[in-house]
């Protein structure tokens, strides 16, 4: 029995081999073909598709949308933009599984022709086919869907259009995947490309539900990225149909907020009423979709609204989201005008926020703008600056928010004078008895304010301890405190020391030490105090008794009861406190009214100018000339009164304020302007005229005509001492002094320039100067404007880094180690673009097999173009004397080369440092022969003037460090000038001057220090057009600032990279496989 037992064992193994070897995917038969797609189907594609709906179930399931903004149609959307939140799930191992089902059964192998068949053209379709599995396509499908939702949205559009190239006898297949393709190109924001795509498919081609909600869900997609909502509407109600689960509830919120947008209010109530009620959906979604209900309501009567609301604030549960239950609240109210109603609504929504998020700032830039509107700018000032930093940058309107924010800063101070001078007024104008009521009112209020916040506190703080200790703690429960002392000094309207103490020390435990100066909130600044420019510091305010000095005879006990009440003077809890601070006698009085006065045309001057809002300054206007009708601001009033009705286009009003003007102040300057009937024709001109007296007067400072540049100065701030312009005469004015060598009077014409414009443009490089003369730097001059050069800035983004703080840095001269070729410009003058273009047509036409990397990097207006790729300084060499004999690349007039090894390079960006500091360490002749070569005699000042020697009296530490005070020149940029282009100073801490600078062909490159020369430097290869050598991708840059831009330039436009037909990917090595066609 076991003879013939193992026989037929071996018999079995020899036909299963056989059987396996037959249905290779080598071979091309029908048993082969149904094998294969058999084992593809049930083995490594079941597996993969398996996870792949395992992973998207739970990706669609656990996303957290952000109601706050418009949601996204799908989690997956949710990559394209890393502020969002990202979902969670990899498909990596369903993109694994289709990749080695694709390798092992892929049937490439062509099969025998069969006789008789050679005229079929069905037949011959059939044997062009790329693959012969009957199933494979499936899994090509599923490597573009886990691709797509893994994020790879590129590699995705790459995989359907290879699917739809090579799979066109299934034609359900190929709509699928070019449907997938331009959800994909949405995906990517390319709407171009799949609007082409999706023009292109018909109705018939839908046959299957599968296609149709593909075709519906992509539409709406690519609408609703348009910003179309109205045809983006029927496309989502129809994607809504076909989509279940948490999709379907997402989809209904998302055809709410459409809904709401186009203003079908009614609609949106029930989209999101859907959208809530649907079985599947979070609680989280459920709460955002009854607030958003609340949001578009219609009723006549919105009480029951309200107590819903307000009945869901009682809930444990909803303890996080209080926030926007009563935002949604003062949103009802606010539908219905009731202002006071909302913004008691809002105040609560931004008081009850635990999570300090977009919720919050929602809230309270909705609060800031009711405030605003009302003219209550000291109460919207907080409101704006808490809400900006939390808002994302793409919420809408966010650049008028933030610029309201920033002219809040310092309209708020002014709003608040007006404030509290005007409720001190009303109270000095009231009886002692109603003045004590009114007090004995603040101060209980205070007291009650101050126990709530303290058992609030105390409570909070209890409750956490124990939930960090795991107890199951009741709310009500007896054991937690009721009662708790806080020490504060908060007030209302009123202010004296312990006060200020208190706050100074809030301010720093929420900002941190800050510098007493403007602007204190801007991240972008370079802040200055007027304490750095003098040498002694600031003196405390010493705040003296009123009582003289008690003779001997003064008992003990009077001593005392003075402590006793000047202490009740500084407590805001006693009446004294506020006793104290109401002005009592007539002086006090009036100038209680100045401060108003000042504040209201102050704050009507801000609006005009800086948010132009020309109803509101007109309305504070309004109130100070009603208020006080002689104030010393009238003639200014009527004069902004008529700019603005001229700007608005309301002729009467602005001629009735011309003769105000004429009439009350005949001998003014406005007056006598006004007199002329071509008043408005001047005045139109006047900042062409202005713009044309500043390019002549800059073209006087590049000449050296420093007299003419004064007199310009005095001109223009004799005739238009209100231009916008005159702080640049007047630094100009003052860099002139720096030729001329009158330090005084250039830092005292820098110090009036921050006096009286400390927030122009000029206020960074004109501080930094100041800085530098206050430290005992030495004012270097010269004989001509023009010595300083843009490679003078340092190649840093830090702005608050002062010449000569940078650290002393170490060069070293090594020729035979690698190095770079590093063309200096100004980005003014030179477009980064075109250069790149240049270099990299030369290194194209020039180096078949050599690969030279480009590297473009900014540093204000110095530009670098770093050629890399040199092993040492002789190979550096021959390629600028290549450079120079390639008459077909054109480098452009104010290109400097500067060679320089790779680790001195890397030395100057760690330390800071500028391209001056390494000239000054190669030496100076090789400074002046490269000088010589580089910049026309005829244009520039001689080598020999340029870089002369350090005068005696300079100490070395002086010489190197290359003070503001020794940089007297801006940054030069166009002025806008409409007849034609003049310089205008744009002045940057880390720019300077620019210079056109030439570079011959015929001339020589710089020489260098001595060096070993290798014996044989590389030829120079004939360019061979059949096999070009694409240029290398650029590397990495140095500084994380400083983009880096691929080597191979692209057109101005450059076009979106439509896949081509993609050869097969390469997949990880399986032991069978396909080559992939070779398309």
């Amino acid at each position: 029995m076991r003879g013939p037992a193992r026989a037929l064992l071996l018999l079995a193994v020899v036909a299963l081999v056989a059987v396996f070897s037959a249905c290779s995917p080598k071979k091309n038969t029908a048993a082969t073909r149904n094998y294969q797609a058999f084992i593809t189907r049930y083995n490594v594609y079941f597996n993969g598709d398996e996870h792949f709906k395992e992973t998207l179930k739970e990706m669609e399931r656990a996303y957290e949308d952000d109601y706050s903004a418009q949601v996204l149609m799908h989690p997956v959307e949710a990559y394209s933009n890393p502020k969002a939140p990202q979902p969670s799930g990899s498909f990596t191992r369903s993109i694994e599984k289709a990749q080695k089902a694709i390798q092992l059964h892929s049937i490439k192998k062509r099969p025998r022709r069969k006789p008789g068949h050679s005229n079929d053209p069905e037949y011959k379709k059939w044997l062009k086919r790329d693959e012969y599995n009957p199933f494979l396509h499936n899994a090509w499908m599923m490597m573009g869907r886990s691709q797509y939702f893994n994020g790879d949205f590129l590699g995705a559009a790459s995989t359907f259009y290879y699917i739809a190239k090579h799979f066109s006898w299934l034609p359900q297949t190929v709509t699928e995947a070019k449907l997938w393709q331009a959800r994909s190109y949405c995906a990517l924001d390319w709407l171009f490309e799949a609007e082409t795509i999706l023009v292109r498919i018909k109705q018939d081609q839908l046959t299957s539900r599968r296609l149709k909600e593909l075709y519906s869900f992509t539409y709406a997609d690519f609408y609703v990225r348009s910003r179309d909502n109205a045809k983006a509407i029927p496309m989502l109600r129809e994607a809504i149909g076909y989509a279940s689960g948490p999709q379907k509830t997402r989809l209904n919120f998302l055809l709410g907020q459409l809904y709401s947008a186009e203003g079908y209010a009614t609609a949106a109530y029930e989209a999101y009423k859907k959208a809530g009620k649907s079985s599947g959906a979070s609680y989280r979604t459920k709460f955002n979709a009854r607030i958003k209900q609340s949001e578009v309501f219609q009723g006549a009567d919105i009480t029951p609204e309200v107590k819903a609301l307000r009945r869901m604030t009682r809930y444990d549960r909803n303890k996080e989201y209080l926030d926007q239950i009563y935002y949604a609240i003062g949103n009802l109210y606010l539908s219905r005008r009731d202002t006071a109603n909302a913004i008691a609504n809002y105040v609560l929504a931004a008081e009850k926020s635990t999570r300090n998020g977009i919720e919050k700032a929602i809230s309270q830039v909705t609060l800031g703008g009711l405030y605003f509107d009302r003219h209550r700018y000291d109460l919207a000032q907080p409101c704006y600056a808490e809400a900006v930093p939390q808002l994302p940058d793409n919420y809408p309107d966010i650049a008028r928010i933030k610029r309201r924010s920033d002219v809040l800063d310092e309209l708020a101070v002014y709003s608040q004078n007006v404030t509290l001078n005007d409720s001190l007024l009303r109270l000095a104008a009231m009886p002692e008895e109603q003045q004590l009521a009114v007090i004995d009112k603040i101060i209980s209020d205070l007291k009650k304010k101050e126990k709530e916040e303290a058992e609030a506190a105390k409570r909070e703080e209890y409750l956490a301890q124990q939930e960090a200790l795991g107890s199951n703690l009741n709310n009500n429960s007896a054991n937690a405190p009721t009662t708790f002392t806080l020490n504060t000094d908060k007030s209302w309207y009123f202010y004296n020391t312990a006060t200020r103490n208190a706050g100074r020390t809030d301010f720093q435990r929420r900002w941190g030490s800050r510098k007493l100066e403007n602007d204190w909130r801007r991240r972008n600044k370079s802040s200055f105090s007027m304490d750095d420019f003098s040498g002694s510091g600031e003196d405390e305010e010493n705040e003296s008794s009123d009582g003289t000095e008690g003779d001997s005879g003064e008992t003990g006990g009077e001593e005392s009861a003075d402590k006793e009440q000047a202490a009740k003077a500084s407590d805001p809890h006693y009446r004294e406190y506020y006793l104290k601070q109401i002005p009592k006698t007539d002086v006090e009085k009036t100038t209680a009214g100045e401060v108003i006065q000042e504040g209201l045309y102050n704050s009507g001057l801000i609006l005009k100018d800086k948010l132009e809002d020309f109803d509101a300054a007109t309305g504070e206007w309004n109130r100070l000339m009603s208020r006080y009708p002689d104030n010393v601001y009238r003639l200014d009033v009527y004069y902004n009164q008529y700019l603005m009705n001229v700007r608005r286009d309301h002729p009467e009003e602005a001629e009735r304020y011309r003769q105000l003007i004429l009439r009350e102040f005949p001998d003014s300057k406005y007056a006598k302007a006004m007199a002329d009937p071509n008043y408005i024709d001047n005045l139109r001109s006047m900042l062409a005229r202005q713009e044309e007296l500043y390019g002549q007067a800059y073209e006087d400072y590049l000449a050296d005509r420093n007299d003419r540049v004064h007199a310009a100065y005095e001109t223009m701030a004799r005739d238009y001492p209100l231009s916008p312009l005159v702080p640049k005469f007047m630094f100009l004015h003052a860099l002139a002094y720096v030729t001329e060598n009158r330090p005084e009077e250039f830092g005292s014409t820098l110090k009036e320039l921050l006096e009286r414009y400390p927030e122009t443009d000029m206020t960074p490089m004109a501080s930094a100067y100041l800085k530098g003369l206050a430290q005992g730097r030495k004012l270097h001059s010269g004989t001509s404007n023009m010595r300083s050069l843009i490679w003078d800035i340092r190649l840093t983004n830090d702005s608050t880094l002062m010449d000569g703080e940078a650290a002393e840095i170490d060069f070293t001269l090594s020729p035979d180690e690698p190095h770079y070729l590093v063309l200096l410009f100004s980005t003014a003058q030179i477009s980064p673009n075109q250069l790149l273009f240049d270099v990299a047509r030369h290194n194209f036409t020039t180096y078949v097999v050599r690969d030279f990397d480009l590297e473009v990097m900014n540093f204000g207006q110095l530009g670098l173009l770093l050629v890399k790729g040199f092993q040492n300084e002789a190979e550096l060499n021959h390629y600028r004397s290549l450079l120079n004999q390639d008459r077909g690349v054109s480098i452009p007039e104010g290109v400097r080369p500067v060679q320089i090894s790779k680790s001195n390079f890397e030395k100057l960006l760690q330390g800071g440092g500028s391209f001056d500091d390494y000239f000054r360490f190669i030496g100076e002749e090789t400074v002046r022969e490269t000088h010589e070569s580089v910049l026309p005699p005829d244009e520039y000042p001689s080598a020999s003037e340029m870089y002369a020697e350090p005068e005696s009296e300079a100490t070395p530490q002086a010489a190197q460090e290359s003070t503001p005070a020794t940089q007297p020149a801006p940054t030069v940029e166009t002025a806008p000038v409409t007849t034609q282009e003049q310089p205008q100073i744009e002045p940057d801490r880390q720019e300077q001057p620019t210079q056109q600078l030439k570079e011959e062909p015929k001339q020589e490159q710089p020489k260098q220090q001595p060096q070993k020369q290798p014996q044989e430097l590389p030829k120079k290869e004939q360019p061979q057009k059949e096999v070009p050598k694409t240029p290398a991708a650029p590397k990495n840059p140095s500084s994380p600032t400083t983009p880096s831009i691929p080597k191979v330039p692209s057109t101005p436009s450059t076009p979106k990279p439509v896949p081509k037909v993609p050869k097969t990917p390469v997949y990880p090595d399986y032991p069978l496989g396909s080559e992939g066609d070779e398309d």
